[in-house]
This record gives C-alpha cells, structure tokens and sequence, in this order.
C-alpha cells in the first residue's frame, strides 16, 4: 500500500494540514489521476479552512442541522452513543480542492472515452482534490486540446460553473447585465457574458478587482449597487457572498428591468423584502454547482449520461465547452492568476488567510513523484474474472485462537461511531489495518488503534497474513462479494446486515457452507441485547404473538441509502427484526411474507410464521415526530410482555428492566460473542450458521419481490 499527499481539514483538531494519507480506490466509471495543477478558489476554500478551525460552538453556529441531528440523537439513543458518533464525524478528515488538471493513470469499468496518458481537466468537491492523486468520475474529467496549457486547463470546473449561471440568467448576444462581486466566479462570468456577446457592468468595491474586470472588457465599473444605474439590467448576477443580507437582493431588484432575472452564483440566501420584487415581477434563479448532473448519483457515480436532446448542458458539455473556448482564445484564466505556489507549500498559504487582492492561487506538482506503481498496486479494482473462490485460505487459523487481529472495513458512520468505541476496549481485539473508497475515513479510524494502518482496498486486508478476521460495514451493494472474498482469504467475518440485496449475490456465500471453517455473523446485534435475553426468559412455551413496530424517517434523497442500486432502507434493515423474532421464538421460520404500502419509500407490513405456531407482524412505517422507534409485544394466553424502544421492558404488566442513559441494543455482547467463537474455534450454540443466514435473507427477498 502506497501514501501519498493531500491537503485534508481536521475538524476534530480544528487544523488544516498536509498529509499522508492512501491513494483512493480506483471504482467503475471513474478515472485514477496523477495530478499536476489544482486552483485555490479563495472564496470558497477559505470559508471551508475557516469552517475546519472554528470552536465547536462556531461550527453548531454554522451548521444548526447537525445540530438538530444531535439533539434528535441524544432523545432517541442517549448521551453516550450520541458523544461517540460526533466525535466519530469531527475525526473524520475532509479534502479540499474541486478543480484542477493531471494525467490518467487508469481507467475504471465503463470509461470509453478517456485513455492511459492523457491530460485531463477534473473537477468536482471530494473528486479534484488537493492531492498528488485522485479518483475522478468519467463525467467530472475532460481530455484537454494539445493547445491548452495545465494552467488554463485548471480553470475549467470554475468556467463550468460560470457557464451555467449564464444558462440560468438566459444571457445572449446584446444583454444588459450587471455582476454584483469580482471575485474570481464574478470575474470568471464576466468573461463568459463577454464571449455570448452582454453588455455588462461591474460592481465590485475593490480597485484592483474593477481594474481587472475593466482590462477584461467590461462596460463600466462601479464601487457600490447604488452608484449603479436602475431599472436598466436584463439579469444581475450576484457573485459575493451574502449569507442572511436581504439588502443585495434589493440592491439586484433596483437594477433589474421590469421582469429581469436575478440569478445568485455566491453564498446569498435568495430573499428580499416583496415590494422590491413584487413591483418588477423579478424571477430569481439560483446556481447550484457546475450543471445538470452534479449531485445525481446515477450521473456521477453510475456513469449514466442525460441525453443531449433533453438535457443539452451537463458538467461535461460545459467543460468541454470551457476548454474549447480556452483553445480558440475567447477564454484566458491566466490574468486571474495573482499566486502561484508549489503544492508542498499549500497548507501554509491556507495557514496565512486570504489576502484580499487574491483571485486565484495556481498549485503546481512535481512530476518527479515516484508514486505511479502505485496505481496499479493499490488502486486496481477486483478483476471479477477472476474465480476468487479459487484462493487458498491461509491467513485464518483453522481452530481457536486468542487474538483476534482484525480488519475493518467500510468506516462510516456506524461503524467508526457506534462499533469502534467497543471494539478498542475489548482486551482481544488488535486492529491491524482500516479500509475505505476514499481512505480518508480509514485514516481517521486507524489513528484510533495503536499501530493500525489505513488502505483503500479491502483487498489490502484480505492478503494481509497478520489479519485473521474483518468487520464489514460498508454500503449494501457491496456485502455479499466483500464476505465471498473475505472467506475465500480464510477469514473470520463480521458482516453487517443486509447479507445481500439479491437473490444472486447469494449464490456468491453458498458454496462456504458445507466447507467453512471461519466463524461467519451477520451484524444481527439484536438478539443479544441485554433485554432480548431478559423477555427470553419470561416467554412461555406455548405459541406466542409478536407485534413489531418499527418507525424510520426517510433518508435523504441524496443519500447513498436511496439509491436504487443499495435496496432500499427497508432490506437493508428489515432483516435485523425478523432475526430477533426467530431468536425469542426459537422455532424454525416456515413463510415470510411481505405487503408494501408504499414501495417507493418503504413502508411495508411483514408476516413470520414459525414451526411452534407463533405469529410474528413487523410494522415498517415512516416515523411521525414524537413516535418512538420500535415498541415490541408478546402476547400469549395468560402473558404479554412489552419492549419499549429498548429503555423499558415489562412482563405482565411489571417492569423488569430500565436503560436511562443510553439503548442497549447488543452490540458490545455480539461483539464479545463474535470473539469467543474464534477463540473457541466455533459459534456459540444459539448463533445462526451461515446456512441460516442464508435461508433467511432469501426468504426476505422472496417476500420483498413476490
């Protein structure tokens, strides 16, 4: 495994530094690039650094989302938990950059259009890092014309971006506009207005922002919104920063003509008092990002393209444009350029502040990194041609063992917030290595463990001989191919639930039944909550019925969760409540069935039967706000036991059990249980073998599609 440099923000330490950390993963549809130029937009980049070093109650001041998150937290899951999933997040380094040019190393599944060695324009926030190498989505990475230099080439996701506002302000030939802001996206649009042929005036309080946009071609320049002409602008573009100041969208109002558009490139809350807007009927717009596709994780990620005759402009056409108009000369970054650095002296510039004659700092790489074995080495995918059940399984030893070295990967929220903290007291447990697409998680996590190395391929661990087992905790899709993997390395697995999304992702386990020798578990912690184990006690033996109430608020719809590749929120958790039914019942599952109210979101009614005659209904619906997550009833003749959201349990009508500070839900005794089964060199009786995990999640399955 090969480091490399990046420039990353500690909001934890509240520092910015250069660091080492692993090169990213290659993944499908991407590209792996050995960079050679990035630009420091100040704007942008400084709010970040600034963010990045902030106290902590600056940081709740800027974001009260995650602060309401927070409090959501500590009602539903309790101080302690809630502590160790912020300090998770703050530990977590984040990457800066989102523009900037290099060479292709490697191309990943799906790239037809990008090759070995060329030179390429990349952009995107998480993808075009300040780094010595980065992974870039097909659609963020532009083949650059011979004519354009890296230099110019680094400015073509900030032209992107210009000429998607332009799109939105509808700006053509002959236009009277008007750019609040000349900054580097002001002085950017300017050029862009200029190139479709606007007439357009500057306001900008800085004399040498007004002098440059003036040398660049504008009509006229003015210090302030008010020394402006009114009444006399087709758009306005606001490109400053005004986060909460209704006062600039009034300013645009007074210059727009009747019907003008308002269209807000920077930082500005797009407010204004009525009166202003009402009289002109003024249409705001707002820009988000380079163009259609950012943010769309089936463009970004699965490579899937719009097509030209309905969404003509994307991220990719505008940068092809951008390069295009770079090579025919009607676009010149370069007089933009007031810093040049070299990239090992990146974090000092960010340490120093802005400065505020800057526009924008060109960052140059050294070409002499002896880092390109690298590429093949550590970022090459799984070549799936190759039958990986075909490896001998070396690393795992075949009978009991009383360390476990362990492996973790996919080091998310879960995993690094609510299993680390239990993992790194437990005395048998010595993580070795961290993993994660982008390795900056795994860095994180891996400075938790003394010793401990991060990687961004999982197969680092599985080929590593000082690791006999891993805990995978990554995004669902990938679950099933991770564990055949894992057990062909001769692993032990910890794997979180879902154990697949479909039918064949199974087939991939099935042949470790009759031959495994690891100890295998699926994440179901569940069953081995202190208060599981309490009502198991109490149930009689005869036929029981189980009502399972389970609320869950909808994720996101940007996040990974929801997309259609992952499964939905639903089969990634509907499993964990049906194993803790089969564990109180303790008698075989004979049908599972499954009545969606709502596919789309997920609201569902699932039906278990079991050999004994028990009933058990799991209600999956969307969560109002005051419900709590789960309510578990036991019913029987002469008996009814009642599990409260995992803070109250009672039998027959007496509490047997309270949790004040925080919900037990088994993890850390499903952690403990997972350790005695290596060392014992066998499960514990009760556990499911992965024969049984099997069955069920194909009975789910089943159930789900039928």
């Amino acid at each position: 495994m090969t480091v490399m440099k990046a420039l990353l923000r500690f909001p934890g330490a509240r520092k910015i530094m250069l660091a080492d950390c692993p090169i990213p993963s290659l993944k499908p549809h991407s590209v792996l690039v050995r960079t050679s130029a990035t630009v420091i937009s100040p704007g942008t980049e400084f709010t970040q650094a600034h963010q990045a070093t902030a106290s902590l109650f600056q940081k709740a001041w800027q974001r009260p989302d995650l602060v309401a998150l927070t409090l959501k937290s500590l009602r539903s899951d309790g101080a302690l938990q809630t502590f160790s999933r912020v300090q998770n997040r703050l530990g977590r380094p984040l990457p800066m950059g989102y523009c900037g040019t290099g060479v292709v190393e490697a191309i990943g599944d799906g790239v037809i259009d990008i090759a070995c060695g060329q030179r390429v324009a990349i952009g995107g926030m998480n993808h075009a890092n300040h780094a010595q190498w980065n992974v870039v989505p097909k659609h963020f990475a532009c083949p650059i014309p011979k004519t354009v230099s890296d230099e110019k080439a680094a400015f073509t996701t900030l032209y992107a971006l210009a000429l998607h506002a332009l799109r939105q302000g509808d700006t053509d030939i002959g236009n009277r506009v008007a750019i609040i802001g000349a900054g580097l996206i002001g002085q950017l649009v300017l050029q862009t207005a200029l190139a479709a042929g606007a007439i357009i005036d500057v306001i900008e309080p800085n004399t040498d922002r007004r002098e440059i946009a003036q040398t660049s071609g504008a009509n006229t320049t003015y210090d302030a919104a008010q020394n402006a002409p009114n009444n006399q602008f087709d758009t306005v573009y606001i490109c400053a920063s005004a986060q909460g100041n209704h006062d600039l969208i009034d300013a645009a109002a007074k210059l727009c003509r009747d019907r003008g558009t308002i269209v807000c490139v920077g930082d500005v809350a797009p407010q204004g008092t009525r009166e202003a807007l009402y009289r002109k009927e003024i249409d705001i717009r707002q820009v988000r990002s380079y163009g259609p596709g950012r943010y769309d994780p089936t463009y970004e990620q699965d490579g899937q393209d719009y097509p030209a005759g309905y969404v003509r402009w994307t991220v990719k056409r505008y940068m092809q444009a951008a390069l295009a108009l770079m090579q025919d000369g009607r676009l010149d970054p370069l007089p933009l350029v007031t810093r040049e650095i070299a990239f090992d002296a990146i974090a000092e510039h960010f340490e120093k502040g802005a400065k505020s004659d800057d526009l924008a700092t060109l960052v140059h790489f050294s070409q002499n990194e002896n880092l390109s074995r690298a590429a093949n080495n550590t970022a090459k995918p799984t070549d799936k041609s190759i039958p990986q059940t075909e490896k001998t399984a070396t690393t795992a030893e075949p009978k009991g063992t009383n360390t476990i070295t362990l492996g973790l990967i996919g080091t998310g929220n879960y995993l690094g917030g609510v299993l680390t903290p239990i993992i790194g007291k437990h005395p048998d447990i010595s993580v070795r290595a961290c993993a994660s697409e982008s390795g900056l998680s795994a860095l994180a996590l891996a400075q938790k463990f003394d010793g401990a190395i991060s990687c961004s391929n999982a197969q680092d661990i599985f080929d590593n001989t000082d690791i006999n087992s891993v805990i995978i905790a990554t995004r669902h899709n990938s679950h099933a191919e991770l564990a055949q993997l894992a057990l062909a390395s001769g692993k032990h697995v910890w794997l979180e639930k879902p154990m697949a999304i479909h039918h064949d992702e199974l087939d991939l386990l099935r042949p470790y039944v009759a031959t495994q020798s690891s100890i295998f578990m699926i994440g179901h912690n569940r069953r081995y909550a202190p208060m599981s184990q309490k009502i198991r006690t109490f149930l009689p033996a005869q036929a029981k019925q189980f009502q399972y109430r389970v609320r869950f608020t909808p994720v996101a719809p940007d996040h990974w969760l929801g997309q259609s590749q992952q499964g939905g929120q639903t089969i990634g958790e509907i499993s964990h409540f049906i194993d803790l039914l089969s564990y109180l019942v303790g008698a075989a599952i004979t049908e599972i069935t499954c009545r969606w109210l709502d596919l789309k979101v997920g609201d569902s009614i699932w039906q278990i039967a079991f050999a004994d005659g028990s009933i058990g209904e799991v209600s999956y619906l969307r969560a109002n706000r005051h419900e709590p997550k789960e309510i578990l009833e036991v019913s029987a003749p002469g008996f009814g036991a009642t599990l409260h959201d995992w803070r109250d349990l009672k039998v027959n009508g007496k509490r047997v059990m309270r949790s004040w500070l925080t919900k037990d839900k088994g993890q850390k005794n499903a952690i403990s249980s997972f350790v005695t089964a290596i060392q014992n060199g066998r499960p514990a009786a009760d556990t499911p073998t992965l024969g049984d995990e099997i069955s069920l999640m194909e009975r789910i399955l089943m159930a789900a599609n039928r």
